[in-house]
């Protein structure tokens, strides 16, 4: 007798378990064997929310014609305005107290003479490699002039994957907020400081570039040309020396920041830099500017919580600031302080008030802007969801923006709020990676040119309180003169 064929078992099994699943799913509940509780069963739950995010449009913007123009104009990715939101920055001051009004008015002054406006822009990964910053720069110098990506470092992790400048480097000792620096060397503003390598051969009239450091610009409008090329290092002893593009200058001054300028006048196609140094010597970067125009420095630095800046001493930042010259401190954090597991802020609040004192006695007058953390998603129960933790950071944040008179804008609410960072992955367009946490080229393209018109918005508000406070003086000054 033959064996009876059971080939289509596994098949009937396969069947009986997938409707068995489509059935449990339609009680959207929880199943209950003795003391042990299943998890909810959706069986289409990858299927559904996928075609729920691309339904679900993108918050809107409301933007003037102009405006419009100067930011989008007639590039390929433009972004729609449907796309956009409706969050404005909120200055916790008005008039000319505003938290902003001294970068407005450096604003104004660089249209009226020829002088730099400057903005230094801290962050965590999530401005790595100039994303953010490259766009909120391009905007600014479109409107305001200026060519130069500004500040870069010496080495970087991200060098490779930046695309607004190209970067080569080797032979560094590299120190920063994580990789504690000894105490004779000193962590410069952007959180690291970098030490050519020991002078290694017994001839201290040899020349040693064993640590070198190149920079190119790239086929893009306002840094395909190097101008002004400024080096930022720190106290010098000995015969130490760098020479840039076959020229040697030697670096002798005893601040605990120094520069030395090199104009190229827009013919230097490169910057070629080795370090011959018979001391240890700290260096800090190099920055590519022009005469004038707006300039944006990315302060990247991974992992950061925002609290660790405040490593950085007063005194480096105010000699930094004496060299450079900042209008605006935009703060961006919090990515690396969110967790579904936490529920009171007031620790992380006290820690970043401090911080936000330390950054503003480092740099008196200037504007501070912070900005808070975007969304966030965490994988529940199956489908992806905005983290808890992440509004109750938000309002912590806006809280401390107002205890401390700085200007707010929330990115969390710009995205969409809560349940945006799923619309962004999965959407028709993709704006941010899978890791549901971080923009993609065109989320962080997106997100610059959004902060640019929230900016500009503010700034076109700031001209007309002033204009309209001008009409009151001059007004106030005729009738006291008829009355005489």
């Amino acid at each position: 007798m033959c064996a009876q064929n059971k080939n289509s078992h596994p098949f009937i099994m396969v069947i009986v378990l997938a409707v068995g699943m489509l059935c449990a799913s339609q009680f959207n509940t929880r199943l209950k064997v003795l003391h042990f509780e299943t998890k909810k069963i959706d069986a289409l739950s990858e299927v559904m929310l996928k075609e729920k995010a691309k339904k679900v449009p993108l918050p809107q913007l409301i933007l003037s014609k102009d405006l419009i123009n100067k930011i989008i104009k007639k590039e390929n990715d433009v972004i729609a305005l449907h796309q956009l939101d409706a969050s404005n920055i909120d200055n916790t001051e008005s008039d000319t107290s505003s938290a902003l009004a001294h970068f407005f008015f450096a604003l104004n002054e660089t249209k009226k003479h020829k002088r730099k406006v400057r903005i230094a822009y801290f962050g965590d990964s999530m401005i790595e490699g100039d994303l953010i910053t490259q766009d909120l720069r391009d905007c600014m110098q479109d409107n305001f002039g200026g060519a130069g990506v500004g500040y870069v470092p010496v080495t970087s992790i991200v060098s490779g994957f930046r695309t607004s400048i190209t970067h080569t480097f080797s032979g560094w000792t590299t120190y920063n907020l994580v990789n504690s620096a000894p105490p004779n060397h000193k962590l410069g503003i952007s959180g690291y400081c970098f030490v050519p390598n020991a002078y290694s051969s017994a001839d201290t009239n040899s020349a040693n570039s064993n640590s070198w450091v190149r920079y190119a610009p790239v086929n893009r409008k306002h840094i395909d040309k190097f101008y002004e090329t400024k080096l930022l290092y720190g106290k010098s002893e000995g015969n130490n020396y760098v020479v840039i593009n076959g020229t040697h200058y030697k670096l002798d001054e005893k601040n605990t920041v120094n520069q030395l300028v090199i104009n190229s006048d827009g013919n230097c196609k490169s910057i070629n830099a080795n370090f011959q140094c018979q001391t240890p010597i700290d260096i800090y970067g190099f920055s590519m500017e022009s005469d004038s125009g707006v300039f944006v420095d990315n302060f990247s630095f991974r992992g950061n919580t925002g609290m660790s800046i405040s490593k950085v001493t007063q005194r480096m930042y105010s000699e930094t600031n004496t060299c450079l010259g900042y209008d605006l401190i935009v703060l961006e954090y919090g990515l690396n302080v969110v967790s579904p597991a936490v529920t009171d802020f007031s620790w992380y609040e006290n820690g970043m008030t401090n911080t936000i004192k330390h950054i503003r006695e480092s740099f008196p007058g200037v504007s501070i802007l912070l900005i808070s953390v975007g969304d966030k998603s965490f994988r529940n129960e199956g489908s992806y969801e905005t983290d808890p933790s992440v509004p109750l950071l938000v309002s912590t944040q806006k809280r401390m923006a107002k205890q401390n008179n700085l200007a707010f804008w929330s990115l969390y609410d710009a995205m969409g709020g809560s349940g945006s960072m799923v619309k962004w992955v999965e959407g028709d367009t993709t704006f941010a990676n899978s890791d549901y946490t971080h923009f993609n080229g065109k989320g962080a393209h997106k997100v610059g040119k959004l902060l640019y018109s929230k900016l500009m918005s503010q700034y076109c508000d700031y001209n007309k309180k002033q204009h309209h406070k001008l009409d009151e003086i001059t007004e106030k000054s005729f009738g006291t003169v008829l009355n005489k």
